[in-house]
């Protein structure tokens, strides 16, 4: 299996400025670090919720050894049953399937379909209908996910929680202590977003 990020946001989702003003800096030695911090930051707190925050695009490669061939679909794994293949996407809120590649083989949009599986979004095709080969293709998703598809509509807790971590960062950039980074308010503003139930 392989998740390869293809498009990163085109903006972070808290500005330079912002940054400042909550760290009361009015000089620009430390810009370009900042600038570093507010994405690495951002991009912690995404492997730390397993979502995306604002729209990005990935690639899902799943190779047919890591398909399983079990008895109902209620798993966290690429799975098939009965001839339908389902794969649970690593990424989510999944905002659109960009394509499906079975092989090299583009797969048709009216042939898959996204399903809710367990508070996971999943992509589900039909072997049969695709002539799918059993252990011989890999399968590719390329497809859009983020909470937020605009900065005006990212949570106030996420900014928040960023602007925290960029602060905690910069404060600490001489003595790095992952505790001293992730404080517990941040993980308190984080929590709502480990559950969330939409795709």
């Amino acid at each position: 299996m392989d998740l390869v990020l293809i498009t990163q946001p085109k903006d972070e989702i808290i500005s330079l400025k912002e940054t400042k003003n909550y760290l009361r800096i009015d000089h620009n030695f430390d810009d370009e670090l900042l600038k570093m911090l507010i994405s690495a930051t951002r991009a912690a707190m995404e492997t730390i919720i397993q979502k995306s925050i604002l729209s990005q695009t990935w690639e899902y490669t799943i190779d047919h050894y890591s398909i399983s061939y079990i008895r109902h679909e209620k798993r966290n794994i690429a799975n098939i049953f009965d001839g339908i293949i389902t794969v649970p996407l690593p990424k989510s809120p999944v905002v659109s399937i960009i394509s499906v590649k079975i092989g090299e083989k583009l797969i048709e949009p009216k042939l898959y379909y996204l399903k809710k599986i367990e508070n996971k979004c999943c992509l589900i095709l039909n072997s049969k209908t695709l002539d799918y080969k059993r252990m011989k293709d890999s399968i590719t998703i390329r497809y859009v996910s983020g909470i937020a598809t605009k900065i005006s509509n990212v949570p106030y807790q996420l900014k928040l929680a960023n602007l925290i971590l960029v602060a905690n960062a910069y404060q600490e950039r001489y003595s790095y202590s992952p505790d001293s980074v992730i404080s517990q308010k941040v993980k308190d503003l984080l929590k709502p977003f480990l559950n969330l139930r939409i795709f």
